[in-house]
């Protein structure tokens, strides 16, 4: 490998090294999830929804987030804050219709989104380039 050439990203030890970075870089869950959901978005376009919350009389948006989901085969990974509580959940849906809803912590939630972009990267470049953007330096 050329010193040019990002370095494998992907594998177990990086996905566990990954989420400690955004949470170790981002100790504001906020903050994280608004640098994750930009970085997911810039690469993995409509496959990746940031609603921010609205602010004042007219309810025009804030840079503060309140919802990042991202639509993953048939899984959706969604973290929506709700004041000072972060809620994550991972849906599954079959026939465009939701057969399970998960609700899991922070860590593990960034566990399984991050497993699964690595998994879709395999064959899809765009994915590839998120987790690439996340692991190696999403979070600068």
């Amino acid at each position: 490998m050329s010193e040019l050439e990002p370095p494998d990203a992907g594998g177990p030890a990086d996905m566990q090294m990954a989420v400690a970075a955004l949470l170790a870089n981002n100790k504001d869950v906020k903050m994280m999830l608004r640098v994750l959901g930009k970085n997911l978005q810039d690469t993995l376009g409509d496959r990746v929804e940031v609603v921010h919350a609205t602010a004042g009389l007219l309810h025009r948006p804030t840079e503060e987030i309140k919802t990042v989901t991202v639509h993953l085969d048939q899984d959706d990974y969604q973290a929506s804050i709700d004041g000072p509580m972060v809620h994550c959940t991972v849906g599954r849906s079959s026939g465009g219709i939701r057969i399970r809803n998960e609700q899991l912590p922070v860590e593990q939630w960034l566990n399984r989104l991050l497993s699964a972009l690595q998994q879709e990267a395999v064959v899809n470049q765009s994915a590839q380039a998120a987790l690439q953007n996340v692991i190696i330096g999403g979070t600068a």
